[in-house]
């Protein structure tokens, strides 16, 4: 009775102490859920308008159109009247004065004071340009058509970071499943290193199965800690484009599969035609330098302006008094002979010009071969996948074959270790063709220009102009 009265008492306190220590852990269990659940899991979608927003690249292209922007008002400035405020203070060691000599108009020398060793001037200029060749009308021009190559530039900017984005994102999912084939294959490998290992003991394979075996093992688990530290790099990377804290925790959707598509090659090489912003930044560059040619050929031509200037002084006439005056004018300024610089500054226009309109022609040849380049990584991918997808499903059957044989004696252990390699190499050469697949998508739709912002105001307009010369010419 006594010991059944002790032993509930036992019971009764472990339960109570069981309860207290779940108590206890509760708080760290929910802070361990917690941090388990910092690791931020993204979307391609979500990955893409984080770049978006917080990237610096992005945003130093950003203030490039600011700046641009600043630079049209600077350019319409110069069609206004400019005011300017000038003062001046000037100390004489003396006063200025006329010396007469003694003749007809005084009997005698005489000095006369025609001012005062303290000089004070205030005055307000305004200048306005009448004529200027044109050079305003240029400059505003150029100013105009840097703002829209600036656009253009972001847009491109912004075609490179989504790219950028997709190249990083599949990645990581790449490395991930890279480093589960490394996994499976070290497990493969324990596992046979057991049946090596129990066969050895039993006498039945030399030792050499053993330890080529076991260095093979090895191998893979070097393999194995490879891939794992490829993809902690993998998301670095992923995070420095995203802007985020170098070693922040992420996780990325699963979506490392081809998308099958069709594609019309003369359809592609016109879209690109049509969207690319690099071509509209280098129509609007060649603006720029006819405008460049305008600005400068305006010194052949006569500078027209008016003045005027409201004066308040004291301390330089002989009344020694605070006077004012006003005056207003006309200038003309033209170079008569500059030894030819004028017409060598147009020819370097001119001659910038003409490397803009080669390099024009360059950069749409670049881009039909980027967008050719692009289409034929596609089609190899694809064609990849078929044939690395079939060899995964032979070098299994011939793992397993092999594996079976060597247990009854009819495979050697090289067989083995071959068969084991093989797998491992057509898992890793189909992960490689659904990567490059996928990244050829991402690359192909960069090179036709879907990527870029297509609802912009800006490109939304060149389109319609392209639209409407093609539609005139016919």
């Amino acid at each position: 009775m006594k010991n059944s009265m002790i032993l509930a008492i036992v019971e009764k306190k472990v339960k109570y102490t069981v309860v207290f220590i779940l108590l206890l852990l509760l708080p760290m269990y929910s802070y361990a859920e917690e941090v388990k659940t910092t690791s931020e899991v993204l979307t391609l979608n979500d990955s893409i308008n984080i770049a978006l927003e917080n990237n610096y690249g992005l945003k130093a292209a950003s203030e490039k159109i600011t700046g641009a922007e600043e630079k049209i008002w600077e350019a319409k400035t110069l069609f206004l009247p400019k005011f300017k405020a000038e003062s001046s203070y000037i100390h004489l060691n003396e006063p200025p004065s006329l010396d007469l000599e003694a003749g007809v108009l005084t009997p005698q020398a005489l000095s006369i004071k025609v001012g005062d060793d303290n000089i004070y001037n205030l005055q307000a200029v305004v200048r306005q340009p009448l004529f200027t060749g044109g050079k305003i009308l240029s400059l505003n021009k150029q100013a105009r058509n840097n703002l829209e190559a600036t656009k253009y530039n972001y847009e491109e900017e912004k075609q490179n970071l989504i790219l950028q984005v997709k190249e990083a994102y599949f990645g990581i999912l790449v490395t991930q499943k890279y480093t589960e084939v490394c996994r499976d294959a070290v497990e493969q490998m324990k596992a046979h290193l057991e049946t090596v290992r129990g066969l050895y003991n039993a006498g039945t394979v030399p030792r050499t199965d053993l330890l080529r075996t076991e260095v093979q093992s090895a191998n893979a688990e070097q393999a194995l800690i490879k891939a794992e530290n490829g993809v902690k790099l993998a998301k670095s990377s992923f995070n420095i484009i995203l802007a985020k804290e170098l070693n922040l925790p992420v996780d990325v959707v699963d979506v490392f599969e081809v998308i099958e598509q069709d594609y019309n090659v003369d359809r592609l090489f016109k879209e690109a035609e049509n969207n690319r912003p690099e071509i509209y930044k280098m129509k609007h560059n060649i603006e720029m330098a006819k405008a460049g040619i305008g600005v400068v050929k305006s010194n052949y031509w006569p500078q027209v302006g008016l003045f005027g200037n409201y004066k308040y002084h004291k301390g330089d006439e002989p009344i020694i008094e605070w006077k004012e005056g006003w005056m207003v004018g006309a200038n003309v300024s033209v170079d008569i002979w500059n030894w030819g610089e004028t017409k060598v500054q147009v020819g370097q226009a001119r001659s910038a010009l003409r490397e803009l309109e080669y390099l024009q022609a360059q950069l749409k040849d670049g881009i039909a071969l980027e967008v050719k380049r692009s289409l034929l990584n596609l089609e190899e991918a694809k064609k990849r996948i078929k044939v690395s997808e079939k060899a995964v499903i032979q070098a299994k059957e011939s793992l397993n074959s092999t594996q079976i044989g060597y247990k009854n004696g009819r495979v050697d252990n090289v067989e083995v270790l071959a068969a084991q390699l093989a797998l491992t190499e057509t898992q890793t050469n189909h992960l490689e063709a659904i990567y490059n697949c996928i990244l050829s998508q991402a690359r192909l739709e960069k090179a036709i220009g879907l990527s870029a912002d297509l609802s912009s105001e800006a490109l939304a307009k060149e389109r319609a102009k392209v639209s409407a010369k093609k539609s005139g010419g016919e």
